[in-house]
């Protein structure tokens, strides 16, 4: 029988472990790429001036990033195979994420690019017992990683320039290989000057736990000012943007997160495994510095909206799920750094 409280109960993993994953990761990417990057990050080609918009700073690629992001406390409902579960409240909801994206071959048509993904939560829920009037407090440690292979294409269309790009990825839950999932992605370039560049294109994923597998999207930047600019990716993020102090610059707006995601092994006695997926919208501040040696800081807080959090059998559909929770806003701070070990010294 699925057990619900499994959901967040199991054994405890350390913060020393996750680091050290992270730390892997970085490592390993850092290493096994380093006899491709200095050509690959240097080819002056159609690639590069499509993907540099403009000499801003901040648009400069830096291939690694570190994020550690704590919630507030929030209320929590949820419901299984349509009945529904005591109400709850999460009192402990931090992750910390860690990911890679180094270019592996570019030139003129052609852009390769290696990437990796580590994500762990740490998370208690406190939620009434069925049996008495006191309370039962579980915790759960968690962890997942993607690595995979990305190649794209740019050519032209109607005499503007497009852009196709497909992945390989491989999911991976702290037992073993999950899934390989592929992502499709078609692009054309409607417009691209020094103020405003507008991309549409649409998305196309073969995992069967996406909310949504076929996406439109929209790419549209506009500078108002040296200063002053609108930056939006339909559907997951939308920032009015203002550089401030030389090497600072401030962002309101949202972006969503839909890729806080796990596989489970433990629920049922049958040893099914089952995927947790939860989508969230961040909305608020968000400030960037640059610091020496191009490391960008960034500082962000706001409120999180989660409309959904799911469990659903592994081959099965986000629609098709056994289990889903609802959870209240929540407010939430979040620090992180990018950097690029390659990059050389500007004269």
């Amino acid at each position: 029988m699925f057990n619900h409280n499994l959901l967040f109960s199991g054994a405890r993993c350390s913060i020393r472990e996750a680091s050290g994953r992270i730390q892997a990761l970085t490592l390993f990417m850092g290493i096994a790429m380093l006899p491709f990057t200095s050509k690959a990050q240097s080819q002056d080609s159609l690639a590069k001036k499509v993907t540099e918009f403009t000499a801003d700073k901040f648009a400069e690629r830096r291939p690694f990033s570190i994020d550690y992001k704590q919630y507030g406390n929030y209320n929590s409902s949820s419901t299984l195979r349509g009945q529904d579960l005591p109400d709850g409240k999460f009192t402990k909801w931090s992750q910390l994420s860690a990911s890679a994206n180094i270019n592996l071959f570019q030139n003129r048509r052609w852009l390769v690019q290696a990437n990796g993904f580590y994500r762990y939560v740490s998370a208690e829920y406190n939620f009434p017992t069925s049996t008495t009037a006191t309370s039962q407090t579980v915790s759960r440690d968690l962890h997942y990683h993607t690595e995979g292979l990305n190649l794209t294409y740019f050519s032209k269309l109607f005499g503007k320039t497009a852009i196709y790009s497909g992945s390989i990825n491989i999911d991976w839950s702290e037992r073993s290989l999950e899934r390989v999932r592929g992502v499709f992605t078609g692009a054309i370039v409607l417009k691209a000057n020094n103020r405003t560049k507008i991309n549409v294109g649409i998305l196309y994923s073969t995992d069967p736990g996406m909310f949504i597998r076929v996406i439109p999207t929209l790419l549209y930047e506009h500078k108002f000012n040296e200063s002053l600019t609108a930056d939006v990716f339909f559907p997951r993020y939308a920032y009015l943007r203002k550089k401030v102090f030389g090497n600072g610059r401030f962002s309101a707006g949202w972006e969503l997160d839909p890729q806080t995601t796990f596989f489970l092994n433990d629920l049922d006695e049958n040893g099914t495994t089952y995927q947790y997926r939860q989508v969230d919208v961040n909305t608020g501040l968000l400030y960037e510095h640059i610091l020496p040696g191009s490391i960008i800081l960034s500082l962000r807080a706001g409120v999180r909206i989660n409309p959904y959090a799911r469990t659903f059998e592994k081959d099965r559909s986000f629609t098709d799920y056994t289990w889903e929770g609802r959870a209240d806003a929540a407010p939430y701070l979040n620090i992180g750094f990018s950097f690029n070990p390659f990059a050389k010294p500007k004269k």
